[in-house]
């Protein structure tokens, strides 16, 4: 199914639900479109960033859609047409670099640990060290972004590594219903072709197993391949979003051979480990950032990998296109800059951005001015609300939150705290503006 197609049936299901006015679908979404940045990211390209912000208020929903209607789970971004040119640019020049290290993009070495993601590495070399016996199946858990495919791959590399007779074949979700689907459209002797050659396999890593949820004849022919490879001690490693009892669509009985081996949770991205990623893809990039610069990305883009990724894609690209001299060590201020007109969703997880998003469109202001220095009153007030909020939901301490606000001192962020006080204890009107907003970010 092309993007057309997609865009299409999202588009209907959009007009029948209750997501969005009818009269916001007609102005912003109806001329968006669908377009591909690889095979794992979607964009909707939209005319403005009116456009964008409606669409980020519903983009948990969108990627659900979506991920219905392909089978299979795509990162959703939101982009004008001008962002769109410069992210294929970026990615273009992110497909050179990772030609020339092909061999060395998963692993185990450049797989940076922490304590939220320690346990999953430990598993995952134990696991190869007792292939079949022990720990079968190996099933890895975690929210998207976190570094579970990573650790697939670096599995299947290191197996074939250690013995290169080995049979290790790495499946997505897709992939792996393509296989069965192909076969069941050909008949019962390419379905009983495909059950040998997938027997024929020593070790197999399925990534994304939810998507195979309610998929029917597939999961009875998985499940009987499941059985085999346990019977033969044959390796299974799984990936999945969620922990294996929580996972729908699923017939008991395949539940219950998922919880069977081991089953280990990547957390989200503690604050070290972010800053250590951080560190590891500058020096790849060769971008020398200020220890104030790598927490202000961190602040804002820490619990994702992903996003850690296209964060420095695009400073090396900036620097790439204005010849930067890799030697010159980046301020906060750069950084800032060059990261000014980067789109956040207002939707799921609540960070400092996510604060921001919220208090500017109630005060209608904009996320810029918060940041800036500028001391019109509305735009004042409305910085020192979001500093307050930033510390009462998020538990930054005044320093934290003075670098996620460009910069600024940490007697800054404690004069924002004494105003705020003083409001609550004085105007009943602004404690209930403050309540409101609250339950804004944090519903």
């Amino acid at each position: 199914m092309n993007n057309n197609d997609i865009w299409k049936k999202t588009k209907e299901w959009l007009i029948s639900s209750d997501l969005v006015e009818p009269n916001v679908y007609d102005e912003y979404i109806k001329i968006a479109e669908l377009k591909e940045l690889s095979d794992d990211e979607k964009v909707i390209i939209v005319k403005s960033e009116l456009s964008k912000w409606y669409l980020n208020t519903i983009s948990d929903q969108l990627k659900e859609k979506i991920a219905e209607i392909t089978g299979k789970f795509t990162n959703l971004t939101l982009l004008t047409k001008d962002e769109f040119k410069k992210e294929l640019e970026i990615k273009s020049l992110v497909s050179l670099k990772k030609q020339k290290s092909l061999q060395n993009i998963y692993s185990f070495e450049n797989f940076i640990t922490g304590s939220s993601n320690i346990n999953a590495l430990n598993a995952a070399k134990s696991a190869i060290n007792n292939l079949g016996t022990k720990w079968n199946p190996l099933f890895i858990y975690g929210d998207s972004g976190l570094g579970k495919t990573h650790l697939l791959k670096a599995i299947s590399s290191e197996v074939v590594k250690n013995d290169e007779n080995l049979n290790v074949k790495y499946f997505t979700s897709s992939d792996f219903r393509k296989n069965i689907l192909d076969s069941l459209m050909d008949g019962f002797k390419e379905i009983e072709m495909t059950k040998t050659k997938m027997n024929d396999i020593d070790v197999i890593l399925i990534d994304d197993i939810q998507f195979l949820a309610n998929s029917g004849k597939t999961n009875e022919i998985f499940f009987n391949i499941f059985n085999s490879f346990v019977e033969s001690n044959k390796q299974i490693v799984l990936s999945s979003d969620k922990f294996p009892e929580q996972l729908n669509g699923f017939d008991k009985r395949m539940v219950s051979r998922f919880s069977q081996g081991l089953s280990v949770r990547i957390e989200k991205l503690d604050n070290e480990t972010s800053l250590n990623i951080i560190d590891y893809k500058c020096k790849i990039a060769n971008i020398k950032l200020s220890q104030e610069s790598k927490k202000y990305i961190s602040s804002f883009f820490g619990t994702d990998v992903r996003k850690i990724e296209g964060i420095i894609n695009k400073i090396e690209f900036y620097f790439i296109q204005n010849k930067h001299d890799s030697e010159e060590l980046i301020n906060i201020d750069k950084i800032s800059k060059i990261l000014e007109d980067y789109s956040f969703a207002p939707g799921g997880e609540i960070t400092v951005q996510k604060i921001k998003d919220v208090v500017a469109q109630n005060y209608g202001v904009s996320i810029k001015s918060i940041d800036s220095g500028l001391r019109v009153q509305n735009v004042v007030k409305a910085r020192h609300v979001a500093m307050y909020l930033t510390g009462e939901i998020l538990k930054k301490n005044y320093s934290e939150i003075g670098l996620a606000f460009g910069g600024k001192d940490h007697t800054t962020v404690l004069n924002a705290y004494n105003k705020i006080n003083k409001f609550l204890k004085d105007d009943k009107l602004f404690k209930a503006t403050l309540k409101k907003i609250k339950k804004d970010i944090v519903s």
